[in-house]
């Protein structure tokens, strides 16, 4: 059997329609685990209505706001209980075609090391969405593409135009953490997603995982799905999902690399310039001091 983990955070309209997508494409046996983080809307009494008959989902309610990787931790561990040897991790503004899951699971039935494997990712427009990368994190690099100002020397272009034309299943070092395919017993043996971040940066932590326990990460083009990136945290200018973002790229760094001291310094001067001149630009002063008071938190 295949769990599918897909977490909810107040955009339930969303959550539905990522749900019926799974429904209506997907034949082989399967359980859903819907987790509902705190969202303190009407989305609890909306899913114990819809699904209230449903034997294919167990709706999870947490009283506290999980993120990403505790929230799917949550989910994967019912998935053990129940005895599945597949999982599947789903944002909730996902949408999967024919075959999405089923390709997928195949890739995982023909290699034993491999530990994950993501689609090809497109938006609701159809535009190409970055779903893989061919290298771990180059610290230095990484630090100058980063910028707000990196839009000068074409950050990313050659790593997304590469995936884009890629037509047959090709290991990664990285895939998108919006949707993929794991192997539970090697999820197991990694121990799973990392708790200590709250959203972002989970992707890059599980490659340096896997490279670690000596197992692979894929990418299959002919698998697809839909994302309507950023819908639930608000984009990139929310001040929440900023501080979350900062918090998780510096853990990141500080746990699963070997960067020196002066790099972290170099990271955070960055991080604060650009939020006293995005934010101060546009007057939200208050969100700059919730930073400042958040960040080291």
């Amino acid at each position: 059997m295949i769990g599918i983990a897909i977490i909810n955070y107040k955009t339930y309209k969303k959550t539905i329609q990522c749900i019926d997508s799974i429904r209506k494409n997907l034949t082989l046996p399967y359980k859903i685990y819907l987790l509902d983080n705190d969202s303190q809307n009407e989305s609890v009494p909306i899913f114990q209505n819809v699904y209230s008959l449903a034997s294919d989902i167990e709706l999870i309610i947490s009283r506290t706001n999980e993120g990403y990787a505790r929230g799917n931790n949550i989910c994967i561990k019912k998935m053990i209980e129940d005895g599945c040897e597949y999982g599947i991790i789903s944002n909730n503004d996902i949408l999967c075609d024919k075959n999405t899951i089923e390709i997928l699971i195949n890739d995982l039935t023909q290699d034993s090391n491999l530990l994950l494997v993501g689609p090809k990712i497109y938006s609701p427009k159809g535009e190409f969405q970055c779903s893989a990368k061919r290298e771990n994190i180059d610290n230095y690099k990484y630090l100058f593409n980063s910028l707000y100002i990196s839009f000068l020397w074409n950050k990313n272009k050659n790593e997304s135009a590469y995936w884009k034309d890629v037509d047959k299943f090709t290991f990664a070092k990285w895939i998108s953490g919006a949707f993929f395919a794991f192997s539970l017993e090697n999820m197991k043996k990694i121990n799973f997603f990392d708790s200590h971040t709250f959203l972002f940066y989970e992707e890059a932590i599980l490659s340096k995982k896997a490279d670690k326990c000596h197992f692979k990460v894929g990418y299959d083009p002919q698998s697809h799905v839909i994302h309507d990136h950023a819908y639930s945290s608000g984009g990139g200018l929310n001040i929440i999902t900023k501080i979350a973002a900062d918090q998780s790229e510096r853990y990141f760094f500080e746990k699963y690399t070997s960067v020196s001291k002066y790099y972290i310094f170099l990271l955070k001067l960055f991080r604060n310039l650009e939020i006293i001149y995005s934010y101060g630009k546009r007057k939200r002063f208050e969100d700059i001091s919730l930073y400042f008071k958040s960040i080291n938190e």
